[in-house]
Parts: C-alpha cells; sequence; structure tokens
C-alpha cells in the first residue's frame, strides 16, 4: 500500500492582512505575480513590489497596460524619499513619441544575434555567415569610430540610427567617406568583403529588415548624432526604472527585448523584469525568462494579469504550468472571474489526499431464528483533494490567496488591505 504524505488540508487562514505585511521592503530579490481580482489590486502589488527595488537594481517594465504605465510615479511615493534614481517611459504613445535607441549597450555578437540570428536550417548556414560577417564589417567601423571620439555615441558604441545610415551608402560612397579615413589595414580588411558584389544591399536589407520591425512602436529614426541613449541596458546599468509599451504583445518586440535582457544576463547585471497586460508566450525567447530557472541568478520577475492564459497560453502542457509556480517566490491571487480562470491556480498548488470512513451494516437471517443479525463493517479510503478549491477562488471577495516559495503553504486571507 502506497503511504501518502499528505493527509491533511496545509493551509493557513488569516482574517486580515495589509499589503505592506506581505511585501517587506527589505528585501529585493523576489520574483512575484498578481492575478485576478481588478486592476486597483493588481496594480498596488505591482507598485509596492517594484518600490522595494527601486534605486537598488535596474527595473524593466514592459507592458501593454498604459493605465499601469500612467501610475508607474507611485513607486516613488513608496520607495526611498532620498532615491534620485528615474523612470523612464520608452515609447508611452508607440513610435511618434518613441525615445527608446536600440542596439544601445549590446556587444557585437549581440547586435549579430538580434539583426541576422543564425536559424537551425543549416541548409542557408553559409549564405548567414557570409552576411554576419559582413554586418560585422560596419560594427568594426563603428567601434573604430567610438574609440576615436565617444562623445557623439555616448557609453557605448552601437546604434540603430548610425548603422542605417553607414549600410544605406553605396560601397563607393562608403569607400570615400568612410573607409578611407580608417587605418590602412582596417580599410583593407573591410574593404575586401563589403566590395562583393550584393553584399551591401544584402546587409542593407538585413537591416533595414530589422528596423522596420522595430519602427511600428518601439523606435522613431534620428539623425545619427542625435540618438537618445536610452535602451533597457542604459537604464539598467544606471539602477534605473524603464518602461516600454508593446502594443498587442507583438512577437518581434518582445524578441529584440529579450536580445537586450539575455546580454544583461550573460554580464551577471541584477535587474527585475515586470511584465503587465503582456501575453508572455507569444515570444518564445521572452517567456523563458520568466518559466526557465532564474531562482538562482542574478534577475527576478513579476506579473502583473488577468489570468495565466497570458503567461502560457491556452492549451500548454502542464510543464508550463508548474514552471510558473516552481519560479514565483510571492503570488497574490485576488478573486478570479470564473471556474475556467481559477482552475489553474486551483491545480497549480496541488492536491492532498482526504481519509474517508464509511460504515456499512449487513442484515442475516440465520435458520431457526426469529430475528435477524446485524454486522457492521468499517472502511477507510481515499480521495484526492484540491488544496484550493476553485470555487473558493471565485468567492475571495475582498480578500487573497498568497502561495509561493515564499509561502510554501498557502495563506488565505479573509480581507487583504491595499
Amino acid at each position: 500500500m502506497t503511504t501518502h504524505i499528505n493527509h491533511t488540508r496545509r493551509l493557513h487562514q488569516q482574517r486580515l492582512m495589509n499589503i505592506t505585511e506581505a511585501i517587506p521592503q527589505d528585501q529585493t530579490d523576489i520574483s512575484f505575480g498578481a492575478f485576478a481580482g481588478e486592476e486597483f489590486q493588481r496594480y498596488a502589488v505591482g507598485h509596492h513590489e517594484i518600490a522595494r527595488a527601486f534605486g537598488r537594481r535596474g527595473i524593466v517594465l514592459v507592458h501593454n497596460d498604459p493605465n499601469f504605465e500612467a501610475s508607474i510615479d507611485n513607486v516613488y511615493t513608496l520607495a526611498n524619499s532620498g532615491n534620485r534614481n528615474q523612470i523612464y517611459l520608452a515609447n508611452p504613445n508607440g513610435s511618434y513619441n518613441s525615445c527608446y535607441d536600440p542596439l544601445y549597450g549590446l556587444r557585437a555578437g549581440d547586435v549579430l544575434d538580434a539583426i541576422v540570428p543564425v536559424p537551425a536550417n543549416s541548409y542557408v548556414i553559409n549564405d548567414i555567415q557570409s552576411l554576419r560577417s559582413a554586418l560585422n564589417d560596419y560594427l568594426h567601423i563603428m567601434q573604430w569610430q567610438f574609440e576615436k571620439n565617444s562623445a557623439p555615441f555616448g557609453a557605448y558604441p552601437y546604434n540603430l540610427d548610425l548603422l542605417i545610415q553607414l549600410v544605406s551608402m553605396p560601397f563607393p560612397e562608403l569607400e570615400r567617406n568612410v573607409l578611407a579615413f580608417l587605418p590602412a589595414s582596417l580599410a583593407s580588411m573591410i574593404s575586401t568583403r563589403l566590395s562583393a558584389q550584393d553584399i551591401q544591399q544584402r546587409v542593407y536589407n538585413a537591416v533595414h529588415s530589422f528596423a522596420q520591425k522595430l519602427s511600428l512602436s518601439l523606435w522613431k529614426r534620428r539623425d545619427a548624432s542625435s540618438h537618445s541613449r536610452l535602451s533597457i541596458i542604459s537604464s539598467v546599468m544606471n539602477r534605473d526604472m524603464i518602461s516600454i509599451y508593446v502594443p498587442s504583445s507583438r512577437s518581434e518586440i518582445l524578441d529584440y527585448l529579450s536580445v537586450e535582457l539575455k546580454a544583461l544576463n550573460d554580464q551577471n547585471v541584477p535587474y527585475l523584469l515586470v511584465t503587465s497586460g503582456i501575453s508572455i508566450h507569444n515570444s518564445d525567447s521572452f517567456s523563458r525568462l520568466f518559466l526557465d530557472d532564474h531562482l538562482h541568478v542574478n534577475y527576478t520577475t513579476g506579473i502583473l494579469a488577468e489570468d495565466l492564459s497570458t503567461v502560457i497560453g491556452d492549451d500548454s502542457p502542464s510543464s508550463k504550468l508548474a514552471s510558473v509556480f516552481t519560479q514565483i517566490q510571492e503570488m497574490f491571487v485576488f478573486e478570479c472571474a470564473s471556474t475556467i480562470s481559477a482552475s489553474p491556480f486551483s491545480e497549480g498548488i496541488g492536491q492532498y489526499y482526504r481519509r474517508l470512513q464509511e460504515t456499512s451494516t449487513t442484515t442475516q437471517h440465520a435458520p431457526f431464528h426469529f430475528f435477524a443479525s446485524h454486522g457492521y463493517a468499517t472502511n477507510q479510503h481515499e480521495v484526492q483533494q484540491a488544496v484550493i478549491n476553485p470555487e473558493e477562488l471565485i468567492n475571495l471577495g475582498a480578500g487573497c490567496l498568497l502561495y509561493g516559495k515564499n509561502y510554501s503553504v498557502p495563506v488565505l486571507v479573509s480581507y487583504f488591505t491595499l
């Protein structure tokens, strides 16, 4: 017979809890999630969680939720009043007012991966490698100019505005206006590759295609000498906060932002990545930042969402649901709208084995006896039962369920005050 460990419902019940009690300000490396309920409830959790990291590590907000961005100044109020770090709104109205500076802060290899990623298809690998080599020549030009005079560049050598300007030049113009001023050895190496037939056009096409994807919402072209110098990397390095609007959770934008975030991870730079209103599953690379194991690396995550479908999709394997519950250390679940939205939380928290005891009565008539004899039998068995039923989450009212690595035993709060 199998021995079951949990035969009792492991659940703490608490009548009243304030949000400041649930989110102590002396911890900064916490991954969190706030789900269901009303907007203001999720926003309050987001503000408090961001505030305790504000100024201590860089913060990246990626959202499709202008209302949350409009409320982000609450972080200043909740954080240390002496904090001088900034909150930057990169593109509050999409590309029209965008001041985001793509590629700024990336290393050469990251730029190549962003613009000309290496596909799995081995049949085209030679063409891709030749294209990456030619693009890398343009990056060599930018690197040399940066080292000679960094003033027009800022702290980093690469930006999309200057790259477009360079790749737009026909080779004779590039040779006359740019290569002629490089050291002879560098100019000779670059000239050999970039003078090859069609290579300049191929690089231009790749960079132009990349720029077009970003120009719809993230980036507005500027003169190369006036690029904004605002990116995820530049903000995080200064321990500032940057808010980036991604309308419709566009996958190509999320894919690119993942390149910058991965670059920070490669350098072991601490930051907090928060999403609100984003369908994380639209981008595999972006969703991996949340679902892959990051409890022992130098970044944390936060998710504000109505339900888990925006995180794992509607038809996802149970392993994705398990990843959500494994990676989130503080999960706040407010009143759910339906059984459908409540069920993943109930499933993710798990079940226990409830012991049931049934007593049965048997009646027997023995020969030559006027009265029947009665027998009694006791049967004990176990049934699986959810620790938290979906119905309980539908009827939370002003309450909240706390779960996650920091709440290994769920806490069911009747009144959760903000």
